[in-house]
């Protein structure tokens, strides 16, 4: 396909996509999410006190993910959540605005100032591909997909939602782009539309004049925080428990030359940004240091929150009648924190604040260099703040103004192995590059970490560039649809197509399949999680053909009794991957859309003979953490069982713990909780194998095996 017509098939993406949102919108929408690259996040109206445009979801904390924050990087780590909210709290200038009752109001019409509560009218999640389908034993992990799917989408998946703010009068169109191409895989860009309606209440509740403002013009700043906090993805690792507003972090801002879009107006972008700081009084490591900056693990070293997200300013209006690019925006980029000012202040002079006119300036730097706080404090914001901008509505012309302005939002950091080398030498008092790993050093090496941030936030703008001129984003193949199978001493892991039409790229429209990848991880289903018991275990790459028909591998590398997790990527060959970075480079689907969430664990056939059961691991030493499970400590493994018999487990002093019917396999696993759910004690146990019998009916003798826990 020649270039013309790959942008004429862009361009109808695009109008299709319009069509569908206008066909399918959900007036009561769920959860929206973005779940194809290495972010996950969850837009979802409940989650705070606005609508999806204003969230203030810093407040969910825990370590539950259904019930924490809704933004993950990496989204294969353990507690790679990130406490964030989203913030637009409208600044306007000394004229104010007119109310529904004609009275002029300096800095809102109702509620808590500039707080800018929304309510979400309707959404919609669009994808180039419906998610793929994954089964683990036969049991259906993804929910049936109700939201829209058009393969012209000139990007991998779509948010879209219009809010209305009652507080101003102005209805938000916002439009969330995101890519499953792993060279863009740590960013998704937001664009919003916000127009000058006068509507104080959705349509649907409207029912009186006064639910819309007056005709008028309206002049102001419009402040935007993505407000991160880094601290999440490790403050547990490091102070045993999760602190509440990001009280450990710090924010700030860099400017740098774009080095992959040229011929724009704007050739540098300012890029606000977060990273985790140290606590103050915090508890002395071994090495005798109280700097927790990125959350070293007390045991390993290794640093835990070396995540750096951000965000920048992409594009922005001139104005309401001139849509080009005004590149003296930002404005500003101020600082506040939720403490001292969101929740804080009702004065005149914070909507000075969040435009950067006050004491505290238009670019400071983070609040410690700036002089503003001696140490981290709840809550940081960093905003972008664009303006000033006047927007009018006139009835009776039929005026309704509109500003537009495009945001990257991404993720950097410094890589796994040098968060552990730096985190091992600062803990253990070693040198690097003949220098000591001071307290300083460690901090300089995180922050190094703004430069994959940036490398993030300029393909977001390369990105942009080319969907804005209706030019096209490489794209890698679709993921396909898995299902795993536990099987005796194997899992079987398959996987397929819903049609021939996969094959092809999804831009270009040519088949450039080149090959299926198999990926695996052992114990539990996140990389650091603590029941891995700091084993190291990774996702990696156990399978690799070219042979498109070639859709099942079967894993005899295993271990009995031990969980593995599956996912399965497809990797076109790189030749329709012709611009931006890395061209030429074969693309992979994404790995996150294909995980299996759910354990599979192999097992052996019951037996048709007694005498051979067996007790794994015995002793069962978890408080040693020698125990043989990884991702599953407390697992304990009965083995060599008949096909059906009752097992029960006593104490030394004959006591019963719990008895538990078995029938098929040749193993049983057993998480020493007794009948009533509570954790046996270290001690002495038997189990007692009886009523056995085998596939035939056959009885068999009992068995009776002691075994010892220390927990």
């Amino acid at each position: 396909m020649n270039t013309s017509n790959v942008i004429r098939v862009v361009a109808a993406g695009i109008i299709g996509c319009t069509l569908c949102s206008a066909q399918q919108r959900n007036y009561n929408p769920g959860t929206m999410s973005l779940d194809i690259n290495r972010i996950s996040l969850a837009m979802n109206r409940l989650m705070g006190d606005g609508g999806l445009q204003s969230q203030f979801s810093w407040n969910l904390t825990g370590d539950n993910r259904a019930s924490t924050e809704t933004f993950f990087w990496p989204a294969d780590r353990w507690q790679s959540n990130m406490l964030y909210q989203i913030f637009n709290p409208l600044s306007l200038d000394d004229s104010g605005i007119l109310d529904e009752n004609g009275v002029a109001r300096p800095m809102f019409t109702r509620g808590d100032a500039l707080t800018n509560y929304g309510k979400t009218d309707w959404a919609l999640e669009t994808r180039r591909y419906r998610p793929p389908h994954i089964t683990v034993d036969g049991i259906a992990l993804d929910p049936p997909y109700r939201w829209a799917v058009d393969p012209s989408l000139p990007c991998d998946i779509k948010l879209e939602f219009e809010d209305v703010l009652g507080q101003f009068g102005i209805r938000s169109h916002v439009e969330i782009f995101a890519f499953s191409n792993p060279v863009h895989g740590d960013y998704f860009i937001w664009k919003a539309t916000h127009k000058f309606t006068g509507e104080l209440k959705l349509p649907r509740e409207s029912s009186v004049a006064k639910d819309t403002l007056p005709d008028q013009t309206i002049r102001f700043w419009w402040p935007l925080a993505f407000s991160f906090g880094p601290t999440k993805a490790g403050e547990r690792a490091s102070i045993g428990t999760f602190a509440y507003e990001g009280e450990d972090d710090l924010d700030s801002w860099f400017k740098r030359k774009s080095e992959l879009v040229t011929g724009r107006p704007r050739d540098s972008l300012a890029v606000a940004y977060y990273w985790d700081s140290w606590v103050p009084n915090g508890r002395a490591y071994p090495n005798g240091s109280t700097d927790d900056t990125g959350d070293p693990d007390r045991v390993t070293g290794y640093l835990h929150s070396t995540q750096i997200p951000g965000f920048a300013l992409l594009q922005a209006d001139r104005s309401a009648s001139d849509r080009t690019d005004d590149v003296s925006q930002p404005y500003a980029m101020p600082h506040a924190t939720i403490i001292k000012d969101l929740w804080g202040r009702r004065d005149i002079d914070l909507k000075k604040t969040y435009r950067g006119d006050d004491s505290r300036g238009k670019f400071p730097p983070d609040a410690i260099t700036a002089g503003f706080s001696t140490s981290p404090e709840k809550g940081p914001m960093r905003f972008v703040t664009t303006g000033p901008y006047s927007l009018t509505k006139d009835r009776s012309t039929g005026r309704v103004d509109s500003i537009t302005f495009v945001y990257a939002v991404g993720v950097g950091s410094i890589s796994k192995s040098e968060a552990d080398t730096v985190g091992r030498l600062w803990l253990n008092g070693g040198s690097l590059d003949g220098q000591p790993v001071t307290d300083s050093m460690k901090s300089a090496y995180i922050l190094r970490g703004r430069d994959s941030l940036w490398k993030a936030i300029d393909r977001a703008y390369w990105a942009w560039d080319r969907m804005s001129r209706s030019q096209p984003v490489p794209a890698p193949p679709p993921p396909p649809d898995i299902a795993v199978t536990s099987g005796p001493d194997r899992i079987e892991v398959a996987w397929s197509y819903p049609d021939a039409g996969y094959f092809k790229d999804p831009v270009a429209g040519v088949d450039d399949w080149r090959a299926w990848r198999v990926y695996r991880k052992r114990g539990a289903y996140y990389v650091n999680d603590p029941l891995d018991q700091s084993a190291g275990e990774e996702w990696v790459m156990i399978h690799e053909t070219t042979d498109r028909n070639a859709t099942s591998y079967i894993d005899r590398d295993i271990q009995r009794g031990v969980n593995y997790y599956y996912a399965v990527t497809a990797v076109d060959d790189g030749a329709q991957n012709t611009a931006g970075p890395n061209p030429g480079t074969p693309l992979e689907s994404s790995r996150y859309a294909t995980r299996s969430q759910l354990p599979a664990a192999s097992f052996k056939p019951g037996l048709s003979e007694g005498g051979k059961v067996r007790v794994v691991p015995n002793p069962a030493t978890v408080a040693s953490g020698a125990l043989g499970f990884t991702g599953t400590p407390d697992k304990i493994l009965f083995v060599n069982l008949p096909v059906k018999c009752t097992l029960r487990i006593f104490t030394e002093t004959g006591d019963l713990v719990t008895t538990i019917p078995h029938y098929g396999t040749a193993d049983h696993a057993w998480g020493q909780r007794t009948d009533t759910n509570q954790y046996v004690a270290s001690g002495i146990y038997i189990l007692a194998v009886t009523e056995s019998a085998d596939l035939d009916g056959n009885p068999l003798e009992d068995q009776f095996v002691k075994f010892v826990i220390v927990r």
